[in-house]
């Protein structure tokens, strides 16, 4: 969602990547090339393999965690509320397959941090203590 003047355009999602891989330990790692076009912004989700099994994440039949799609956007862009329902609605209509339940939204600072939240399609069970 978020463009600076790199020439790839992709740097919002090469600093998420690059944060999944180095410092949170995550496997196949990818910018996936499907992009939704949303409010003049290109919208193109990361997706990768995290090292365990995430908070009510779904594991394959070996108990291995299983392939999660991630949001990367900018805190400037959550701040003025460019990040609305529809857009989200859109994002799971149109950029993750049928089965997807939730994606990670991963904001980034203009200092790289890098913080994630999980969103969910339509109304989620809260997680039994």
């Amino acid at each position: 969602m978020y463009r600076t003047d790199n020439k790839d355009g992709l740097s919002i999602e090469n600093t998420v990547r690059t944060n999944l891989v180095h410092f949170q330990n995550w496997s196949n790692v990818v910018i996936c090339e499907e992009s939704l076009e949303w409010e003049d912004r290109i919208i193109r989700l990361i997706s990768g393999i995290p090292p365990t099994t995430l908070s009510n994440g779904e594991s394959d039949e070996n108990g291995n965690p299983t392939r999660e799609f991630l949001l990367p956007i900018s805190l400037a862009q959550y701040n003025a509320e460019h990040l609305t329902i529809e857009c989200l609605d859109q994002i799971f209509d149109k950029l993750c397959n049928s089965e997807t339940k939730r994606i990670i939204l991963s904001i980034v600072n203009d200092d790289g941090t890098t913080v994630f939240y999980f969103v969910y399609k339509g109304v989620h069970k809260p997680k039994k203590n």
